[in-house]
């Protein structure tokens, strides 16, 4: 699995569809898709995603963090939700 998509796929799940589709363009129903493996995901998905954890983006994109510079991940964070 591609290291990024496995990262965004974690956020998905922390999110949720219903969620994530009130945010921006992509309906609930892609984001579903998106979350079970069934289709792709685009760049406007991934904006979604960084619009909802800002803290997360430089781990999303990379798989590292800074927390210097509030870049942590999810599985270092006591309280994923934003």
């Amino acid at each position: 699995m591609d290291e990024i998509k496995g990262r965004a796929l974690y956020l998905i799940h922390l999110a949720g569809p219903k969620k994530l589709s009130q945010l921006g363009e992509t309906n609930h129903e892609r984001w579903k898709n998106i979350s079970k493996g069934a289709i792709r995901m685009g760049t406007e998905e991934l904006a979604v995603l960084v619009r909802l954890y800002p803290h997360y983006a430089f781990w999303l994109i990379s798989g590292e963090t800074v927390p210097e510079a509030g870049q942590t991940s999810p599985l270092e964070a006591s309280s994923p939700q934003p």
